[in-house]
């Protein structure tokens, strides 16, 4: 199995690299590989962010997951952090309209110099050091909250650990929000000259926690009976409370999407609705409404059904469906930019390599990291805790 990962892994670098080489425009190959990089990135930093959830609200289902999303929040972070890099000195000049170099016009130097002058937040050197430093801040919190967590499991703390778990948990949610912020910013407004939109980077981080809570499902109950012989099909009322989780957010999704669609669509001002035309007409048509169905559709109708919420096939079905839907989401968000839609990038071998070696990515770190801190339990959940 690991070496299947490696050589999945191997096949996209490879892949991607070559492409790139020898590509006359590579500007749609660098989107394609943002793609995949917002897509791993945002579903893996939810990991924690469930936990974080689970703590609050005091759920003792929860427990099940939590800490198998701690891992795979902190494992990723050598994949974020050199994925990112690489994205920043290949990708930048290719992807960003002001990052671009131009012949001078006006007694400007070049493109990215008048870019310069419409806003001070359209430099390279800023562009790094924000992302960096969001990054950083929210892993750093992540890893406090998992320690200190640990910390209580092992029964070392005292009644107020509980206390500064809660308030950890309300910061490290305060940091995903920010750095996802910042990433909307950058890789979904930035990208489009004079487009902004208040409501954007909301709708990008509810989108995140969709797929992560969605793919955290998926992943956990492959890792929860390998690991700790804990078969949740025979847990139905953790089901329902995880269908009931997704429902929910199902409904946000939805509401988010209106909300950031209707107010530009009411403006109707050319340079900010056209990014949207082009994301649901013409060669995109037909993909815009398959997210529309994967990610809403689906769902909705599937979780009406309480049955389906007790059907683990069932439910990790529909939780598949939704996490294809937002990688769409995210593949509509940058892709139109560069491309037409006449090719389909993500149905290229780069394409499909950059997915599956994204995946790879994710699962390679989460079991490196298993092996080398083998003290780290998969869950904490106990049986007193049980749902039967």
């Amino acid at each position: 199995m690991v070496w299947i990962l490696l050589a999945l892994l191997a096949n996209g670098i490879i892949s991607f690299a070559y492409t790139v080489s020898v590509a006359p425009e590579s500007a749609t190959l660098w989107a394609m590989l943002s793609t995949t990089f917002l897509f791993y990135l945002g579903i893996t930093q939810t990991g924690i962010i469930f936990s974080a959830f689970m703590r609050i609200a005091k759920s003792e289902w929860g427990k099940l997951f939590s800490r198998i999303g701690e891992i795979l929040t902190l494992s990723f972070i050598p994949v974020a952090f050199v994925t990112f890099i690489i994205i920043y000195i290949g990708g930048t000049d290719h992807l960003f309209y002001w990052a671009k170099a131009a012949a001078p016009a006006h007694g400007e130097h070049s493109a990215a110099s008048a870019a310069h002058h419409i806003s001070p937040w359209l430099r390279k050197d800023l562009f790094l050091w924000r992302t960096l430093i969001s990054m950083a801040a929210f892993y750093i919190m992540s890893y406090v909250y998992f320690a200190t967590a640990r910390t209580e499991e092992k029964g070392h703390g005292s009644a107020c650990i509980e206390s500064k778990l809660n308030i950890m948990a309300g910061f490290v949610m305060f940091f995903f929000v920010a750095t996802n912020t910042n990433t909307a910013w950058d890789f979904g407004m930035m990208i489009i000259q004079h487009w902004e939109s208040t409501i954007f980077p909301p709708y990008y981080w509810v989108s995140n926690v969709f797929a992560g809570v969605a793919f955290l499902f998926i992943f956990g109950n492959k890792i929860l009976a390998k690991y700790a012989n804990i078969k949740l099909e025979h847990r139905k009322e953790t089901l329902d409370f995880m269908g009931i989780m997704l429902l929910g957010f199902t409904l946000t999704w939805i509401y988010m999407f209106w909300s950031q669609h209707i107010v530009i669509w009411y403006g109707d001002f050319p340079a900010l609705t056209k990014p949207l035309i082009d994301r649901m007409s013409g060669n995109y048509f037909y993909i815009f409404i398959l997210m529309l169905v994967t990610v809403f559709l689906v769902p909705f109708l599937a979780f009406l059904y309480r049955r389906v919420k007790l059907s683990i096939n069932a439910l990790l079905f529909v939780a598949f469906v939704i996490c294809i839907g937002v990688w769409i989401s995210r593949y509509l968000m940058i892709i139109p930019v560069f491309s037409d839609g006449s090719e389909n990038t993500f149905l290229s071998w780069t394409g499909v390599a950059l997915i599956l070696s994204g995946l790879s990515a994710t699962i390679i770190s989460f079991l490196a990291f298993l092996k080398l801190f083998p003290g780290v339990s998969i869950t904490t959940f106990t049986e007193k805790h049980g749902d039967h």
